[in-house]
């Protein structure tokens, strides 16, 4: 998001409006004066705008309106860096310009009317315009190129409108209740094709001016944000049909081979999200497009009809693409296709909500191709990708709630986090277990059918799913929008203390920080629980009891009762801590024989509360490790995936090359032993998703953590593939990459990676080598890797750009300080090069998450002091620097108690196990 595009505010004296501004950010909201109808666009884009130096474009558009009350003026909006307004009539008479003109701080365009209208009556506005298409973001109405296999570039301009960028094409309504549907025609040159929402419904060639005039048939009712249009010369293949509905998958020319995955399982997943709706997509749109385009700002964008993705999000080489690769390309294709009925059929009312449309993609990114690929056991793998992250995240004082005001653009592109997309799924992942599955599905079904077309809050939600609740399995200790309101309106979740005296069991809650006191926060919150006696442990994920805001909860536990673990499954959203003597009891359970009927699942769940219970100063690190020593009989893929994250975390805030860096890779390697001996390099088995899985994870950390053995395998694939061109394994080749850098004592080592890089045309293999490149310790190598990042015509393309950063940031303790230095002396550079959603933020926090000295920090504070700092990059700054001065906190806090416990030789006793 450009923030210096909103610097100058022009003021027309006649324009001015006497609006009561009660809430700061109000002016960018639009008047709720208006009801648009229905659109007309033709859109002319010349030869030169697309293939040479040139980017403007002319626009009409024509809009059909009606108004709610007596006014004069109508606002709109039209992006002042790329809209220039040409002429406005208003109901057939031509606005003068004085009374007309764009906010450059708002993007509004007012238009007043030379009377005033009447309310409910429709009126038409037109405007004539030329526009811009954007060359230095992927935002609104943008140029991209790739290379053919001649090595000719060719060009194309795509779209992205989500969440504010439909301005920069046309002027509009661009809110997402604003609702209506759209005619567009398109002129482009001969020999370009134009790709649109609906299908084409008439073509006129013009060979002597060399142009296409192309119609499109009307869209449904819908909001601007998921408009989409394309002009190039992708070709498109069809593949399976959902119903009557035929979908095709397009890309450029070259690539026909690598549609087939999403071929093949398009229509499919549409087929399950129709049943699971019971509203047919079929009914609505009769065309799906999934296009790769090679640039775009997200990784895919769910346009109604025409669902856009980056190459690698859709493509895939069954030969040279691995396993995490093929379930990227299914699960993002399972959240566009989500969002045709969440986003685009039922649409939330404004952004703060925008949880409504993205966790329940992010919640059918997983279940949906669960039913197709049972034994990926997405259901699992949905805890430790999306659930436990997020349970970090929402530890903060500033996490904001699931639905938070937004109003500036910029605002608004800060609700597409971890908190909308992770825990709004999360969320409603616990209400289908404390709802049960075919009630929660009939409730969904409920909010389909009376929703569809319109627009929507949480408590249409809430209301829907009501209507399908069955008392005895639910049991709602008040109404499900009471229950509901909290895990809404309310930032973060509850830590449940469960204590035993005796027999009986209290249960109590309070919202769980990282830092600071919130005793007044509370939540209804389900329980299930698991007893050492139960015979089906782990099985019911509905509620057996509800505590309620500011109460406790009790209750007796059967006679020989060893243990109790709640929320089976990890099916609510929060966590818990035992007392002393619970948690001693189940330390011995884990370390049974299989684990005393903990399940892999609930094992990653107490991994998981271990570690970030340790972090929050409810016990000691040195309890946490000891209890952890089950995990050198523990081959699970969930456990360690927690494990590591959990391991990981400490490595960052002691350093890798510390002391205690590295007693605790030695300690990691040791609980490892058991999971590297049960997937060597010689058995690779691509059938098995999880074994593979599981492969991947224990060779990275065996290798990253010093395991000779690792890392000399590593090697040796790397050196047997320079000498022989062939490549390692497809879901070995990240591993080899890395770690033969990581390793390498030769500058010609990374200079064959890059050139095989420079060289390669397939998306997955690009992004595996992109990460790898940054895993070398040579500063030399770090600086130039950096550079080539921010440099026109390297062969990094600006979508990828910022994972160069990460990959050298993660890559090494050195690399760090290597990639902070870089940004302070080059963030002019690197503000032009990323402009894309959230970048420059996401950049400094990554880098300042990893500061753990007093220095990094101060250079942080003189880096916010830079004159003339762009906001985007003050602003992120001194975001971080309240990480980083957390970091510098919790070093002190802890690293004693770490310090005590490995000099110790506590260590000892788990390589004794």
């Amino acid at each position: 998001m450009e923030l210096t595009l909103f610097s100058i505010l022009i003021c027309f004296a006649a324009l001015k409006v006497a609006v009561p501004q009660t809430v700061p950010g109000e002016e960018y909201r639009l008047p709720d004066l208006y009801t648009p109808i229905s659109y007309h666009i033709h859109i002319n884009v010349p030869n030169n705008s697309i293939m040479g130096d040139a980017t403007d474009f002319s626009g009409r558009v024509q809009i059909q309106l009606s108004f709610k009350n007596v006014t004069n003026f109508i606002a709109l909006h039209a992006h002042h860096d790329f809209i220039i307004v040409d002429k406005v009539t208003f109901n057939s008479t031509e606005v003068g310009t004085t009374n007309y003109a764009i906010n450059n701080v708002t993007d509004i365009l007012r238009v007043n009317t030379t009377s005033e209208v009447v309310a409910g009556v429709a009126y038409t506005l037109e405007i004539e315009y030329t526009g811009v298409l954007s060359t230095g973001d992927m935002n609104g109405f943008y140029k991209s190129s790739y290379m053919d296999d001649s090595g000719t570039t060719k060009y194309l301009a795509t779209t992205f409108f989500s969440p504010v960028h439909a301005r920069r094409a046309f002027p509009c309504f661009d809110e997402p209740a604003l609702k209506a549907t759209f005619n567009f025609s398109f002129t482009v040159p001969w020999g370009l094709e134009v790709l649109f929402n609906t299908q084409q419904k008439s073509m006129e060639m013009n060979v002597t001016s060399g142009i296409t005039t192309s119609t499109f048939g009307t869209t449904p009712v819908m909001s601007t944000f998921v408009l989409a249009f394309i002009v190039s010369d992708l070709s498109c293949s069809f593949g399976t049909i959902s119903g009557t509905v035929p979908c095709r998958v397009c890309s450029r020319s070259g690539t026909e081979t690598l549609r087939y995955l999403a071929l093949d399982y398009g229509g499919p997943i549409l087929d399950s999200l129709n049943n699971f709706t019971n509203y047919a997509y079929g009914d609505v749109m009769e065309k799906m497009d999934q296009v790769a385009v090679p640039d775009l700002s997200p990784n895919a964008m769910e346009n109604w009809g025409l669902i856009t993705y980056r190459e690698n999000a859709l493509l895939w080489n069954g030969n040279q693409s691995s396993n995490r690769n093929k379930q990227r390309v299914i699960t993002v294709m399972a959240h566009e296709l989500a969002h045709q009925w969440f986003g685009n059929l039922v649409t939330q009312y404004w952004w703060a909500a925008v949880f409504l449309k993205e966790g329940f993609a992010t919640y059918f990114e997983y279940h949906t191709p669960h039913e197709i690929f049972p034994d990926w056991e997405l259901d699992k793998q949905f805890l430790i990708d999306k659930m436990h992250p997020v349970l970090q995240s929402d530890a903060l004082e500033t996490t904001q709630a699931l639905q938070s005001d937004c109003y500036t653009p910029a605002e608004v592109t800060a609700r597409f986090n971890t908190i909308s997309y992770n825990k709004g799924s999360s969320i409603l992942r616990m209400v289908q277990h404390f709802m049960g599955y075919e009630r929660f599905k009939t409730g969904i079904q409920n909010y389909v059918a009376n929703h569809r077309f319109g627009y929507v809050e949480p408590e249409h939600l809430w209301q829907s799913l009501s209507s399908s609740v069955l008392d005895s399995i639910t049991s709602l200790p008040a109404t499900f929008t009471t229950v509901m309101e909290d895990w809404v309106r309310k930032p973060g979740y509850p830590v449940l203390q469960v204590t035993v005296t005796g027999n009986n069991v209290t249960i109590t809650q309070k919202r769980f920080l990282y830092s600071g006191e919130d005793n007044a926060t509370s939540w209804y919150v389900p329980i299930s629980y698991s007893l050492s006696l139960d015979q089906d442990k782990f099985g019911r994920t509905s509620p057996i009891v509800w505590l309620t805001p500011n109460n406790s909860l009790s209750f007796i536990l059967p006679n020989n009762c060893d243990w109790i673990i709640l929320n089976n499954q990890q099916s609510a959203y929060y966590r818990v801590n035992y007392d002393d003597g619970l948690w001693t009891s189940i330390s011995i359970a884990l370390q049974k024989e299989n684990f005393d009927g903990i399940t892999e699942v609930n094992r990653a769940q107490i991994v998981d509360d271990l570690f970030n219970l340790a972090r929050a100063d409810y016990f000691k690190y040195s309890r946490v490790l000891n209890i952890l020593r089950f995990l050198s009989n523990d081959t699970s893929y969930y456990s360690w995936s927690t494990a590591v994250s959990g391991f990981n975390f400490l490595l960052i805030r002691v350093g890798e090359g510390t002391f205690l860096g590295n007693a605790i890779s030695a300690t990691v390697l040791e609980l490892l032993s058991k999971l590297y001996d049960s997937v060597p390099v010689t058995n690779l088995n691509d059938t098995d998703q999880i074994y593979t899985h599981k492969q991947v994870l224990a060779l990275t950390w065996s290798c990253r953590l010093g395991n000779e053995d690792c890392i000399q395998e590593m090697q040796a694939l790397f050196n047997q593939y320079k000498s022989s061109g062939v490549r390692p394994d497809k879901n070995l080749r990240s591993i080899v990459y890395c770690n033969a850098l990581r390793y390498s004592n030769t500058s010609e080592d990374w200079d064959f990676l890059w050139e095989v890089y420079t060289s390669s045309d397939l998306a997955t293999e690009l992004v595996t080598i992109i990460s790898a490149l940054g895993c070398t310790r040579n500063e030399s190598i770090q600086r130039r890797y950096l550079n080539l990042s921010i440099t026109e015509g390297s062969g990094i393309r600006t979508q990828d750009a910022l994972s160069v950063f990460s990959s050298v940031y993660s890559g090494s303790a050195r690399g760090v300080d290597i990639t902070f230095d870089f940004l302070v002396e080059n963030y002019e550079a690197i503000a032009a090069r990323y402009n894309s959603m959230n970048s420059v933020g996401n950049l400094i926090r990554g880098i300042a998450e990893r500061f753990t000295e007093e220095f990094q920090v101060s250079k942080l504070k003189d880096f916010i002091e830079t004159e003339n700092l762009p906001e985007p990059f003050r602003i992120a700054a001194n975001e971080a620097l309240e990480t980083a001065e957390t970091n510098i906190k919790w070093l002190d806090n802890f690293q004693g108690d770490l310090v005590e416990f490995f000099s110790s030789g506590a260590t000892k006793k788990i390589k004794k196990l």
